[in-house]
């Protein structure tokens, strides 16, 4: 069975479809996004194409993700910092990644995301079960790698909203 991989805030597919290339046909990526015209951008780019059974649209709600099965990778890019409220956010993504997945934040530095706003999402994070590691060094921006703290391994399941 191939990776499956969540992009959080996918917009109009940028990294949704680099990801199912990469993950290829054994793979699944879970393109999820608040704004349906981001994805409906998406699924026109991908009509037809082999990526069209490999992504899987998910429109997500204020209070919801609408993601229920584990993921072995997330990516967040440039979108945290646009979600009210990162408590409830952090809480249903937690339990989503499988126990050696990955989840790589990145959050743009130049007017938008101090430092200290980006040490308190993370704070967050970790409150809700991620430990958080150095990310990449990228241009403009910050980054940071969760994977999940060791009290949440072993067979924790997903809140159910």
């Amino acid at each position: 069975m191939g990776m499956t991989v969540l992009d959080v805030g996918c917009g109009p597919g940028f990294f949704a479809i680099e990801l199912a290339k990469l993950v290829g046909e054994g793979g699944r990526v879970i393109a999820a996004d608040l704004q349906q015209g981001m994805l409906d951008r998406l699924r026109d780019k991908i009509k037809g194409s082999a990526l069209e059974h490999s992504i899987s649209l998910v429109k997500c709600e204020h209070d919801s993700l609408n993601v229920r099965e584990p993921v072995d990778f997330i990516l967040s890019f440039y979108m945290v910092h646009e979600v009210p409220d990162k408590e409830t956010f952090f809480r249903q993504l937690a339990p989503l990644l499988k126990d050696t997945g990955r989840y790589l934040i990145v959050e743009p530095k130049l007017f938008h995301v101090s430092r200290k706003e980006f040490h308190a999402t993370l704070s967050i994070a970790q409150h809700h079960g991620f430990e958080v590691h150095e990310g990449p060094r990228l241009r403009a921006s910050w980054s940071a790698v969760l994977t999940k703290s060791p009290h949440l391994h072993s067979g924790f399941e997903p809140a159910r909203m």
